[in-house]
């Protein structure tokens, strides 16, 4: 990368941290390309030079939370464990006690999709590599004899990260539902899914 590529990238970097800063501070709906420019000491028209606009900046920011996100999930895979201490691992983390700001602007992110058809494709690869994740680890559970599959492990890992998403939808339109009970819900699909006993208390996350 030569000093211009990096000067620009260094700049994109820049914009969306000030983005997170306003983004953690007012509502969605009080997002705007002035008050990221001011948060960031540049002027809009600045701004405007990295991201074409507002909606274009969000989707990136959305884009890197994610992949931050699975970054995690990633070295819960990782871990020397039991294949189902990690499957109650995964599902803590992707059930949090605590709805982050950041995941809360990648739900909310949805709503623009439909308007930039182009980010897409990104937001629907990033799902496909958390099923594949908890696919992985199914599948390496069921070849040690830990796990008996009560359904093919594409359909178990793609059913549990949708009851993850729905679990962390639901704070978002009021549901005060205590998070162990979201957690321990997930828990009761995986253990029957997977026919292995779930942990008798919350585990702790990554």
């Amino acid at each position: 990368m030569n000093a211009t590529a990096r000067r620009r990238s260094e700049r994109r970097d820049d914009i969306i941290r000030a983005f997170w800063r306003v983004a953690r501070s007012r509502p969605r709906r009080a997002i705007n390309v002035r008050a990221v420019a001011a948060e960031a000491e540049m002027s809009p028209a600045n701004v405007l030079h990295y991201f074409t606009s507002l909606d274009e900046l969000q989707v990136t920011a959305m884009a890197g939370a994610q992949e931050e996100f699975l970054v995690q999930r990633r070295r819960i895979l990782d871990r020397p464990e039991s294949a189902a201490a990690r499957i109650w691992a995964m599902i803590d983390a992707g059930v949090p006690d605590q709805i982050s700001d950041e995941l809360r602007q990648v739900y909310e992110s949805v709503a623009i999709l439909a308007a930039h058809p182009q980010y897409v494709p990104a937001h629907r690869a990033l799902t496909e590599k958390q099923i594949m994740l908890y696919r992985s680890l199914i599948e390496i559970g069921a070849g040690t004899g830990e796990f008996t599959l009560a359904s093919p492990a594409g359909h178990i890992a793609r059913n549990l990260v949708a009851l993850e998403d729905a679990y962390d939808l639901y704070p978002l339109v009021g549901d005060t539902t205590p998070r162990e009970e979201c957690r321990e819900a997930v828990r009761s699909y995986a253990s029957l899914a997977l026919g292995v006993a779930p942990p008798t208390a919350d585990v702790p996350g990554p």
